[in-house]
């Protein structure tokens, strides 16, 4: 648990994971008890296939999840190349020895050298444990690149649909500024409207067809974007996705209550927690071996050779020592190391502190940010409906000739209008929704092999 009090860091102790005083909750949750998020696969909330098989994809093929996976090999390699508190080195040789015409004389020996080093104070033991750490610290940022490339991923697909959706409001707006035109055009003709009328509604026409290029563009610019975060090149994703993402869909809607509250054990899956909290594992660590230089280092030396091959008769030779090495004189300068190393454990322990309170500001500000989305498109969805039923009883009036056709044109407009506000906070509600989850830093694959962390 991440909650709990903690005074003080006795930095002479065992490594323990640090503690920090907060709250089991948010300030905004509605409901006594937190939810606790069942989101390991949270874009699944957003309730898009297409996106899931995107998000598949990418898990397995993107380069930079590639790259952080390698690093975590290349930590785990060096944490298995410290050696071992007692070193073996055989060695063996062979050889044939002769003089003049005298037969040649086969010798032969094989030596097996030792080397041990008493450690009483565990300066391997710390080695280790700071090597395991920056193991975890590894493991940590292949997480954080996983959820780099879902937080861009699915940004970059949701912002696809939105501009698809833009692309298709702005055709239907050049179709019905086309129809306005026409009817001033008419209006002229039967003397009804001016030439001023006309030059209007050509303005208006001629402005929204320059919005179309760049919204097409935006759309060409998320299809290449994708396909990158996928490990394609532009262009050359698999057709059935391809033709996935150029078919119109519906804007990815969030199905996450806004009024959830978070437990703040959830933190603890934030790579960036993760990553200060081995940091400070790993000063702790550190402490051991430069405390150690203040004293002597007592290590066993020797080797065993055997004569193998030659005319006299095999003989065993051997020898054993300790070797006994004091520390450099004077001391100042070793004991300058531990007061270092000791601060460096203080500003690890406070840079993890800082490092939770950041978490804290980042998580209650997406989940208000996401509580104001969800409540927007809520009035935005009524008001494109009221909007809707405006234009039907707008064209029930023109058939009664209570209402003019420019009424009707209108009427589409306006609901064309509230149909892309509606759009632009959808967008903005998924947006929230994607990053609530990566503020938790939620799908964290590496979850069981850390311990202390929630479900």
């Amino acid at each position: 648990m991440l909650c709990g009090a903690v005074a003080g860091c006795d930095l002479s102790e065992p490594y323990a994971a640090p503690q920090f005083p907060f709250l089991g909750g948010f300030a905004n949750a509605m409901a006594g008890t937190p939810v606790l998020l069942n989101n390991a696969t949270w874009w699944e909330g957003l309730n898009d296939p297409v996106l899931d098989q995107l998000i598949a994809r990418a898990l397995t093929e993107n380069l930079d999840i590639a790259t952080a996976r390698e690093r975590v090999l290349a930590a785990r390699a060096t944490r298995n190349s410290i050696p071992g508190a007692a070193v073996l080195t055989p060695r063996a040789e062979a050889e044939l020895r002769g003089v003049n015409a005298d037969p040649p004389d086969p010798a032969g020996t094989a030596e097996i050298g030792l080397d041990w080093m008493l450690d009483p104070y565990g300066t391997r033991r710390d080695r280790l444990r700071a090597a395991d750490g920056r193991v975890e610290i590894a493991q940590a940022e292949e997480d954080a690149a996983q959820l780099l490339m879902l937080f861009n991923l699915a940004n970059a697909y949701v912002q696809l649909r939105h501009d698809q959706r833009l692309v298709t409001l702005a055709r239907r707006e050049i179709d019905r500024q086309r129809a306005a035109l026409d009817l001033v055009r008419r209006q002229i003709t039967a003397e009804s409207a001016t030439r001023l009328d006309a030059a209007q509604a050509e303005a208006k026409l001629a402005d929204f067809r320059s919005r179309l290029p760049a919204r097409e563009a935006a759309v060409a610019a998320g299809l290449n974007e994708i396909a990158v975060l996928t490990g394609a090149q532009p262009g050359t994703l698999p057709e059935g996705i391809a033709a996935e993402l150029r078919a119109l869909h519906d804007q990815p809607v969030p199905g996450l209550t806004p009024d959830v509250g978070i437990p703040a054990d959830l933190l603890r899956n934030r790579p960036d927690i993760r990553i200060s909290e081995r940091r400070y594992y790993i000063a702790i660590a550190g402490l051991g071996p430069a405390r150690a230089e203040l004293y002597p280092r007592l290590s066993l030396s020797g080797a065993i050779t055997l004569n193998l091959l030659g005319s006299a008769a095999p003989g065993t030779e051997y020898y054993f020592g300790p070797v006994v090495q004091f520390p450099a004189l004077p001391s100042a300068a070793n004991r300058a190391g531990i007061e270092a190393a000791h601060a460096e454990a203080r500003a690890a322990h406070a840079d993890w502190k800082a490092t939770v309170l950041e978490a804290i500001l980042e998580v209650e500000n997406a989940l208000v940010d996401y509580n104001a989305a969800a409540t927007a498109t809520g009035s935005a969805a009524e008001a494109s409906r009221l909007y809707r039923e405006v234009r039907t009883l707008t064209r029930n009036l023109q058939e009664n000739d209570e209402a003019t056709e420019a009424d009707v044109i209108s009427a589409d407009l306006a609901v064309i209008a509230a149909e892309r506000n509606l759009a632009a906070l959808q967008l903005r509600h998924a947006q929230s929704f994607i990053a609530l989850n990566v503020q938790l830093g939620s799908s964290n694959p590496a979850g069981p092999r850390h311990s202390g962390q929630s479900g």
